[in-house]
């Protein structure tokens, strides 16, 4: 191999070459070229299969809660579009809105889910508010979200039941999947609750929209 190359592709795998080592020490390098080359693909195999292994999830923030809904559930995120009321439907209902040409249905998930309000908002907190559309097999809503955050990927393992001694996180507990604790915040423990969709859409008052 030429030792140009060669040095290069070292580099490549950030391999760092001592001091006085010279081009004949290189010429004999060959192998452990190759051997670093197995470890690095095999590092990369191994990162491929964790991707693999986590379900991507949605974070929104919805009141003072982060509250997150698995990609694969999500039929869009829109900015808010015109919703017109609908009478006689329950109070968690705010009314319908033409998605695409289909009426939709929209709820007040902040209700729906029993998370206390905000305070009043402001213009640029209103800005920030999104619909997000969920479905199952059979029916899709509209859910009004406080802001969409990021996207998280989260591996069964990372997912936490709900403290049943906690009160305000426990009546989310049949709506939900378990708690994800964000790994950059372990210390303030930054809960994202994390939302099964087929239990929320199964609930008794969601049948209505069958």
């Amino acid at each position: 191999m030429d030792n140009e190359r060669l040095i290069e592709q070292l580099a490549e795998l950030k391999f760092t070459i001592p001091d006085g080592m010279t081009m004949r020490d290189l010429e004999g390098m060959s192998s452990i070229l190759e051997r670093l080359r197995a470890v690095d693909s095999d590092k990369n195999a191994a990162k491929r299969d964790d991707d693999e292994a986590r379900e991507q999830y949605i974070a929104t923030l919805i009141g003072e809660k982060e509250i997150a809904f698995r990609v694969v559930d999500i039929e869009a995120i829109l900015d808010v579009q015109k919703i017109t009321p609908v009478p006689g439907l329950p109070n968690f209902v705010l009314g319908v809105c033409n998605v695409r040409g289909e009426i939709t249905s929209v709820i007040d998930i902040q209700r729906v889910l029993g998370i206390e309000s905000r305070r009043q908002k402001s213009r640029r907190q209103k800005s920030a508010e999104k619909m997000v559309i969920v479905r199952n097999n059979r029916f899709s809503v509209c859910c009004i979200v406080d802001a969409v955050l990021d996207v998280l990927r989260i591996a069964e393992p990372e997912i936490e039941k709900i403290n049943a001694a906690d009160g305000e996180l426990e009546r989310l507990v049949p709506f939900s999947k378990g708690i994800y604790i964000r790994p950059d915040d372990l210390e303030k423990r930054d809960v994202v609750v994390l939302i099964d969709t087929k239990k929320m859409l199964d609930a008794p008052e969601m049948v209505q929209f069958q």
